[in-house]
């Protein structure tokens, strides 16, 4: 009795499921790549709010880089040539209402924090 012939089924069924693995592998790294590319950023941290007090004292009389690292960048600068104005946007907290100022100017001449308005 001869051997039976080897049958031409068995590599077409591996080339098929390997290929089927194969696919299913790509298409799921697709996936992901592209939900981690959708993905909304982190938010940023937020910036502490202060008493007025608290800020007032933590700036006045300060230099530029003095306040930065004290209560941190401003929102909005303006210049009117003599004088310096930045903006903080709900950085500090009314004594009152306890609710958050909208804005908070500080006002700088000749280098120095020289006053702050609520």
């Amino acid at each position: 009795m001869s051997a039976p012939a080897p049958s031409r089924r068995t590599p077409a069924v591996f080339a098929f499921v390997f290929g089927t693995l194969f696919g299913l592998a790509m298409a799921a790294g697709g996936y992901v790549a592209i939900s981690r590319a959708l993905r909304p950023p982190p938010p940023a941290a937020a910036s502490p709010v202060y008493a007025r007090e608290d800020f007032s004292r933590r700036v006045m009389g300060k230099s530029e880089d003095e306040v930065i690292a004290a209560v941190g960048r401003p929102d909005v600068t303006t210049d009117d040539g003599g004088s310096l104005f930045w903006h903080f946007k709900k950085r500090t907290r009314d004594p009152l209402t306890q609710e958050e100022d909208t804005d908070v100017q500080v006002v700088i001449k000749e280098g120095k924090v020289v006053n702050v308005n609520f």
